[in-house]
This record gives structure tokens, C-alpha cells and sequence, in this order.
């Protein structure tokens, strides 16, 4: 009889301590993989005690798993509220897990920033920071091929450019196909605190990735053109480099290039010609 007692005890204390396990990855796989609605595994998520990773391959992993949007967001959003730093103890006593979200984290992708680009780039530590491109301070614009244009009465176009000084971006990276998070949080002033985009710009797919021409002194994009038929805007097909941008949450966009971009100068630009918004970078993998 007190050997029967003792066992029931046992599974007492360890039913209790398995109740209060924190949720994990691994648990949200195993909810959706036995087909609970992600409205009930998304209250889970948001009201009971966890310890997700949500770095960026864990997300991947979420997804390739079938996790839905809807619950890697309230995931993100739970971590992300715990206010824990890196190897302390958060309110509930545990310590997080390596990759867990730490609220503040400069150089953790999905913790809070200010609106803005960032580059997701290795140091030279090998240790992966979040680098902000800052916005150009171009030198207006310059306008080519004038006496084309008048000669032909205005069918041959003339062109507008931009002109960034100097011959190379102070941000450089090491990666061929380099990864950007773009924050779109402040609402009101569009992509950054300081107005970037004049409110108007709301999502990556209003950007245009360009491969700039380098001279003597300067580094140039076409902004648009003009002639006979009007004014076109925007940069040339040529020196678009094509990208894929994936909503994390709202607010935020992880953007990669379609394919490896060769060695060179680069920018996201917006907006209308003789207005562009213009964040230069470099790809270098010799540096």
C-alpha cells in the first residue's frame, strides 16, 4: 500500500512539473500537427508561459513546419515582451534559451529598432550585427544626352541622374546575397522617424534595388528620363537587381536578392525623380 502511494506521489509531482513547462518550438509543431485552429494555438501562445527561439533560421523552420503567419507573429510578439536579456533570468525564473528574442537587442533582427534599412551582415568577429543605411545626401540630379534630344526634336531622350559623391558607400559587406530587414513601425512618417518616403512608403515593393555606375568622383542613377513622349521616372531595367521580401510581422520585411550580386555599388532608392530616396551600400567579398 505504501509502495502504490508513493508511486501515485510521484506522478502527482511530475504531472504538476510538466504543467508548468513552458512552451517551446517544438510544442507549436506538435499543436499544428494535430490539426488544432491556429486561433486556439495563437491563445496558447499568448497566455501561457514559453521559451521560444524565434531567431531568423528558426522562423524558416516555423514555416517549412506549416506553422501559420498568424501564430510565429503572436510567438515573435510573446518573446519579444518578456523584456529578458541574454543570460538572466526573466520575471518567471527561467532562463532564455540561446536565440531567444531579448527585448532591446540591437543586432537581434526580430527585436524592436527605429524605422529604417538594415544590413544583417557577419563583422569580423564573424559575429552577425544590424547595420542602419543611412540616406544618401546626393548632389541633385544632372541631366545627359541634352543635345541628342534637341537634335531629334525630343525622340531621343534625354536623362536624368543622380549623382552620390565619392567612389565607394561607407557600409560595406562581405556577402553576395546580402540580407536587409526593413521596419516600417513609425506610421506616422512612412519608412523612418525622420520622414523618409513622406509617409507614403509602407513596404519594400515601393523600393527599387539598383547597381549604381561608378566614375572619377561619383557614384550615378538614372532617375528618369525625358523627350517627345513625356516624362518617364525611375531607374533603368538594366540596373535593377531583382529581390524577394518576406513579412516577418507587420511592420517588418526581410529582403534578400534573388541571386548573388556581383562586387559593386549599390542602393535602395524611392520616390519620383529629382526627389529619389536614395540608401547606398556596397557588396565586397574581398574585404
Amino acid at each position: 500500500m505504501k509502495l502504490i502511494l508513493i508511486f501515485l506521489g510521484l506522478a502527482c509531482v511530475t504531472g504538476a512539473q510538466q504543467a508548468q513547462s513552458p512552451l517551446t518550438n517544438d510544442d507549436v509543431i506538435k499543436m499544428v500537427k494535430a490539426g488544432l485552429s491556429e486561433d486556439v494555438i495563437a491563445s496558447m501562445v499568448r497566455t501561457q508561459p514559453a521559451k521560444y527561439a524565434v531567431t531568423p533560421d528558426q522562423l524558416i523552420a516555423l514555416k517549412s513546419a506549416g506553422v501559420p503567419d498568424k501564430v510565429v507573429a503572436a510567438m515573435v510578439d510573446k518573446s519579444a515582451g518578456t523584456g529578458a536579456v541574454p543570460g538572466t533570468q526573466s520575471a518567471s525564473g527561467a532562463t532564455p534559451s540561446a536565440g531567444t528574442v531579448a527585448a532591446g537587442d540591437p543586432n537581434d533582427p526580430m527585436a524592436p529598432h527605429d524605422s529604417g534599412i538594415y544590413l544583417y551582415s557577419k563583422d569580423r568577429n564573424g559575429e552577425y550585427k544590424m547595420i542602419v543605411l543611412e540616406q544618401a545626401a546626393y548632389q541633385g540630379s544632372k541631366t545627359g544626352g541634352m543635345l541628342g534630344t534637341v537634335l531629334t526634336y525630343g525622340i531621343k531622350k534625354a536623362k536624368m541622374k543622380a549623382i552620390i559623391p565619392g567612389q565607394h558607400a561607407s557600409i560595406r559587406t562581405p556577402d553576395e546575397q546580402p540580407v536587409f530587414y526593413f521596419y516600417f513601425e513609425d506610421k506616422a512618417a512612412g519608412l523612418g522617424k525622420g520622414g523618409f518616403g513622406g509617409g507614403s512608403v509602407s513596404n519594400p515593393n515601393q523600393f527599387a534595388l539598383i547597381k549604381l555606375d561608378v566614375t572619377k568622383s561619383s557614384r550615378e542613377t538614372i532617375t528618369g528620363a525625358f523627350g517627345i513622349g513625356g516624362i518617364d521616372q525611375g531607374a533603368e531595367e538594366k540596373s535593377m537587381v531583382s529581390f524577394k521580401s518576406e513579412r516577418l510581422r507587420n511592420g517588418l520585411y526581410k529582403v534578400v536578392a534573388n541571386g548573388p550580386m556581383a562586387p559593386g555599388e549599390y542602393c535602395f532608392e524611392t520616390g519620383a525623380a529629382g526627389a529619389a530616396q536614395i540608401f547606398d551600400f556596397a557588396v565586397n567579398p574581398n574585404q
